[in-house]
């Protein structure tokens, strides 16, 4: 081949690449600008299964704000500012939108898992959730333990959040506990469902041990004695499980 007709063929092919990439630029700009948004596909995960974020929460909330991307050309969504309206709800913990092939808006919300509802001495109302953050929405439809008493903001998001997590990683007291209560001098006590009787920890640490040994002493124990026996049952020192008659 000729240097000529290399150089020809050469220059051919890149006005028939540049063309390509025009055209292609083209119809993408024109056939963007011609779809319209078919609507929301919502998936949220909760790892406790709670529905607290829902998809009329989240489509009520969008309306509010005149951003409901239904019925919209794709190229006038602003998907960033979604993004940003509904991290700012304070039961989601992230949240990730983009466009699907199908002319929807696909929207992936990770919502907080409360654990608890605080209801301290000092006039305090809110819930702490998994991750130790403070929420202040009580307007939560949450069948929740209830925690009591001389709480500060910082013990809510240490030692009760352990305490809480030591309950919920039992089946047992899981569904046994229905109240923490946290007294003046910080000793902490639970109320169960089942017995009319509460049950004394002492301080907040080793609470997952004190468990374990006020679970023995219940299937040994109450389930042969009977469960309104004793007026306060007691592990508060090691070892030892101290009963109070009424």
């Amino acid at each position: 081949m000729s240097v000529f007709r290399k150089i020809l063929y050469g220059a051919g092919a890149a006005v028939m690449a540049g063309y390509i990439i025009f055209a292609a630029v083209c119809l993408s700009d024109g056939h963007e600008d011609t779809r319209v948004c078919q609507g929301i596909s919502l998936h949220v995960s909760d790892s406790l299964d709670l529905d607290l974020v829902d998809y009329d929460m989240v489509m009520a909330l969008l309306k509010e704000r005149n951003m409901d991307p239904t019925g919209k050309a794709m190229a006038e969504i602003d998907v960033a500012a979604i993004e940003e309206l509904l991290s700012s709800h304070p039961l989601v913990a992230g949240v990730e939108c983009y466009m699907t092939g199908g002319d929807m808006l696909r929207i992936r919300l990770s919502g907080k898992v409360p654990l608890v509802r605080v209801r301290s001495a000092y006039g305090q109302d809110y819930y702490v959730d998994s991750r130790g953050e403070l929420l202040q929405n009580r307007a939560l439809a949450v069948d929740l333990p209830v925690a009591t008493g001389y709480i500060s903001s910082d013990y809510a998001q240490g030692p009760l959040l352990d305490i809480v997590r030591a309950i919920e990683s039992s089946e047992f007291w899981k569904a046994q506990v229905e109240q923490i209560n946290i007294s003046r001098e910080g000793q902490v006590q639970l109320v169960p469902r089942v017995g009319d009787h509460l049950l004394i920890l002492g301080s907040a640490e080793n609470v997952p041990e004190k468990l374990d040994r006020l679970l023995e002493f219940y299937s040994k124990g109450l389930d042969r004695i009977g469960w309104n026996k004793y007026r306060s049952v007691s592990v508060a020192y090691d070892g030892q499980v101290v009963c109070k008659k009424r």
